[in-house]
């Protein structure tokens, strides 16, 4: 695996003054050689994932982010800054498995193992697990009839704040950390963190990327 380490240069910077974090327009990133890049850049969609990759080479997550959201809306046809951007609950299921594959794999490979939608999927499934075999132990005890469907919306609910609080994401705002420092899991941050609707997209989408494992 070909590890780009991102750098930055302060600009205009006075070593006399107390240091500060710099604004994204003091930030630096330093050119890369895509020639020297092995990746499977599949799409079924004829998507380009150059960008994508030369941005995650150079560890600006940001950018990344910004492409992947983009990228995102291109092969689900979903506009995300509307408050629910699949009312239907159809796109989802639409999406091809190569382009989930692509993103995935690009942003496991260059964050490491940080980052990524099987990164997230693997956090959110043990807590989802967890709490579906702890509701139906105690259905159980307490000879309380449930139905799969039940106990699965339970389980989802109940795993929203605890994913959230793994990944570092805070269910009031959308703020972001765009840093190999984030917590695991905590990019790309494809739907708003701050709307419970794109909570129960994201997990559509976790079933997606099973479904197209199997």
């Amino acid at each position: 695996m070909i590890a780009t380490i991102a750098y930055f240069v302060l600009v205009n910077k006075n070593e006399n003054q107390t240091p500060s974090l710099p604004n994204r327009n003091e930030i630096r990133y330093p050119t890369i050689d895509e020639s020297q890049l092995n990746d499977d850049l599949s799409s079924a969609v004829g998507i380009d994932y150059r960008n994508l990759r030369k941005c995650l080479a150079v560890k600006d997550f940001e950018s990344a982010n910004k492409e992947t959201k983009s990228i995102f809306e291109k092969i689900s046809y979903m506009d995300i800054t509307l408050t629910n951007p699949d009312p239907q609950n159809t796109k989802i299921p639409r999406i091809p498995c190569t382009d989930i594959f692509t993103i995935d794999r690009l942003w496991v490979k260059y964050s490491e193992g940080r980052f990524g939608l099987s990164v997230q999927f693997i956090i959110w499934k043990d807590i989802y697990l967890r709490l579906y075999d702890e509701k139906e132990e105690f259905n159980r005890r307490e000879k309380i009839e449930s139905s799969h469907d039940e106990l699965d919306f339970l389980a989802q609910s109940d795993a929203f704040r605890k994913f959230y609080d793994i990944i570092g994401w805070e269910s009031d705002n959308d703020r972001l950390i765009y840093q190999e420092s984030a917590p695991k899991g905590h990019l790309p941050a494809i739907f708003r963190p701050s709307n419970a609707l794109h909570y129960y997209i994201m997990v559509r989408l976790f079933f997606r990327l099973m479904s197209c494992l199997q």
